[in-house]
């Protein structure tokens, strides 16, 4: 069986702005759209609390996006830190073996 090369940071980092990007281009679609339904049925003061609820909603869902590449990124922290902690319940602590072998 082949393992997967592991990702470089640069690699995880154009995969987060690219995140971002698609993220960005979403949120000015749904802004638009509440500010186009917000025109058409309410005139100018339906523009503007369309365009408000479109800033609210766009707002919330960065979170939700935040939250995604915030746990992306520390999974793989504490994918490492579980392997080191396990080869260090299997073979001891590395000063525990110097003393051990002397």
């Amino acid at each position: 069986m082949q393992t997967d090369p592991q990702p470089t940071p640069e690699n995880k980092m154009r995969g987060y702005l690219k995140a971002l990007k698609v993220y960005a281009l979403i949120a000015l679609g749904v802004v638009l759209l509440f500010t186009l339904g917000g025109l058409l049925t309410g005139g100018i003061p339906g523009l503007l609390n369309g365009l408000k609820i479109g800033l609210i909603v766009s707002a919330v869902g960065l979170s939700f996006l935040g939250s995604v590449i915030s746990l992306t990124y520390w999974s793989g922290f504490a994918e490492r830190w579980g392997e080191a902690q396990y080869k260090e319940q299997l073979e001891g602590k590395p000063k525990d073996k110097k003393n051990h072998d002397q």
